[in-house]
């Protein structure tokens, strides 16, 4: 069993965590993070679950191992992204050379980063990844008193906004239960730790940002900064930042705009009647508990035994990866490669049997 890690140390700011499905909304939140000058959150990078087992019960640092974990926090992926010189994050890593838990040594990589917005103390330190929504518990263990801001989005948008970027192959029963089964862990979470999560609805978020941010600000403990929500004034700084990143300009284009509600209910327009049917029954009625209608409640048992196998191998992929989850970083990672590569070779080999019903 994984000892639990204290999530404050002397001067150091305390970590929360942003999670949410991939493309509901955690990019926003963080944005909206970000413009406040008191926060401080950088760019997505798992390497805390990446690197924990490795440097967990390291409490001493000399300049060897400081070098290793620099180089290790390198090669993890996304962390490109962050736009951290390597000898600046060495040598601020080194201010912690001697006795250092391994909290503070994640403290300092994020403080090693250099956000385009204006800081002046730092009093939380926040880590947005939407990987973690399968992990909310293993977070939680590490980190007992560090707090979760958790954003839901309806299962149908979000299918519809998965299907424009790369991340998840766009089969409507996995990908909805991949909603199903990450908002169930984090309801289990919430039930057994009420004040430490704090839950959000995108479509609640950015028809009344001001309201909700607020709530969110006062659930940290942190005075609300109505400047926040003009975080889109500070698109070309970010344009230029990242310029040559053409995957950031692609996959978050929309957001340095004005937060409004134009992307709620496209599935209305967008979405084919039979990827409705079939994302309404996947959801089930955890749609209602989370706050979304489904336009078919009635079960039918033909389009379920369709679906049945992707259902089927969602939940024995994300057992196996839990499970996974005590494997060393590099066979965890050869795992989830082996698995995503079967899911393609399945898709493109059924893809074209597949009719509407």
């Amino acid at each position: 069993m994984d000892k639990p890690l204290e999530s404050r140390q002397m001067g150091t700011p305390p970590l929360f965590f942003i999670i949410g499905r991939p493309r509901s909304g955690t990019t926003l939140l963080r944005f909206l993070f970000e413009a406040h000058p008191q926060v401080l959150v950088p760019p997505e990078s798992p390497f805390i679950l990446n690197l924990y087992r490795k440097y967990e019960k390291v409490t001493h640092w000399n300049r060897s191992m400081v070098r290793e974990f620099c180089d290790d926090v390198y090669r993890q992926r996304y962390f490109d992204k962050w736009l951290t010189d390597k000898e600046h994050l060495y040598q601020k890593l080194l201010e912690k050379e001697g006795r250092a838990t391994f909290l503070e040594m994640v403290s300092q990589v994020c403080m090693a980063y250099t956000s385009v917005f204006d800081k002046n103390r730092i009093f939380w330190i926040g880590d947005k990844n939407p990987g973690y929504s399968l992990y909310v518990h293993r977070i939680h263990h590490l980190f007992p008193e560090a707090k979760i801001i958790h954003i839901t989005r309806d299962y149908r948008d979000n299918y519809l906004s998965l299907i424009k970027v790369s991340f998840e192959v766009p089969i409507v029963p996995l990908v909805v239960y991949r909603w199903k089964f990450a908002l169930k862990r984090m309801w289990m979470l919430k039930e057994q730790n009420p004040g430490l999560v704090h839950s959000v609805r995108y479509e609640d978020l950015v028809a009344d940002p001001e309201h909700h941010f607020r709530g969110i600000c006062d659930f940290l403990g942190i005075p609300y900064d109505p400047d926040v929500l003009s975080f889109y004034r500070k698109k070309s700084e970010v344009e230029q930042a990242y310029d040559g990143l053409d995957e950031i300009r692609q996959v978050h284009q929309s957001l340095f705009n004005p937060i409004s509600t134009g992307r709620i209910d496209r599935w209305k327009t967008e979405m084919r009647p039979r990827d409705i049917r079939v994302a309404d029954l996947v959801a089930g009625h955890t749609a209602e508990k989370a706050g979304y209608e489904r336009q078919y409640t009635r079960f039918n048992p033909f389009l379920y035994l369709w679906i049945l196998p992707m259902i089927m191998y969602g939940h024995f992929m994300y057992r196996l990866l839990l499970m996974g989850d005590s494997l060393p970083y590099g066979m965890r990672n050869r795992l989830n490669r082996f698995l995503g590569i079967f899911l393609k070779v399945y898709w493109k080999f059924n893809k074209r049997k597949v009719k509407p019903l």
